[in-house]
């Protein structure tokens, strides 16, 4: 009896480990920056440019911000840092201001009674948001300003896992940040030809 005792204590020792195992969590999937290096700069006839954040995230629900991978403000940074490019003289200033850089989650109806249990609903309508002006001001006074909006939705199913969701929120700000880079680039050669060089 004595010789069996150690062996069942190895056993059990071996299937608390392989459990372990196994319940480790999956690794956390990382996300890169939403960029626009691969585009032609806009070269404006601007001796500076600078960022101004207007958008405070609430940290709180219904905002969702804080738990994007990639936030909304950040990208439009990489924008100015990508995509505009001063080459003109220090007289000149274009300010570019983020007034809105938001991501909002609405519950959604679900399904009751009997028919619930067979039904698997819509959970959350997430609604991102991005609303952005350019304006260059001149050592004369003078002005010029354009600005650039984008939206984009997405529900999701309940009982969707954590990194399904952040993989949905990286998604949608990526098209987002897409959308906004193609209307801003036209608002920009509309309403501001002249400063381009």
């Amino acid at each position: 009896m004595t010789g069996i005792r150690p062996v069942v204590t190895v056993l059990a020792l071996l299937m608390t480990v392989m459990l372990v195992g196994c319940a480790k969590a999956p690794p956390n999937p990382t996300y890169p920056e939403v960029t626009f290096s691969h585009l032609n700069p806009l070269r404006l006839d601007v001796g500076e440019i600078k960022v101004v954040n207007e958008f405070v995230p609430p940290l709180k629900l219904p905002h969702v911000e804080h738990e994007l991978p990639v936030k909304i403000d950040q990208s439009v940074r990489n924008w100015v840092r990508d995509r505009l490019v001063a080459v003109g003289t220090s007289g000149s200033v274009a300010t570019v201001t983020i007034k809105d850089a938001s991501a909002v989650e609405k519950p959604l109806p679900k399904t009751s009674g009997l028919k619930a249990i067979v039904t698997k609903d819509q959970s959350e309508l997430y609604e991102f948001h991005v609303l952005v002006e350019v304006k260059i001001t001149e050592i004369s006074g003078s002005s010029g300003f354009v600005t650039a909006e984008a939206t984009r939705s997405k529900s999701v199913p309940e009982g969707i896992t954590l990194n399904q969701r952040e993989k949905a929120y990286y998604i949608q700000v990526e098209a987002l940040m897409r959308a906004f880079d193609q209307e801003m680039e036209k608002n920009i050669r509309t309403f501001l030809g002249p400063y381009l060089r």
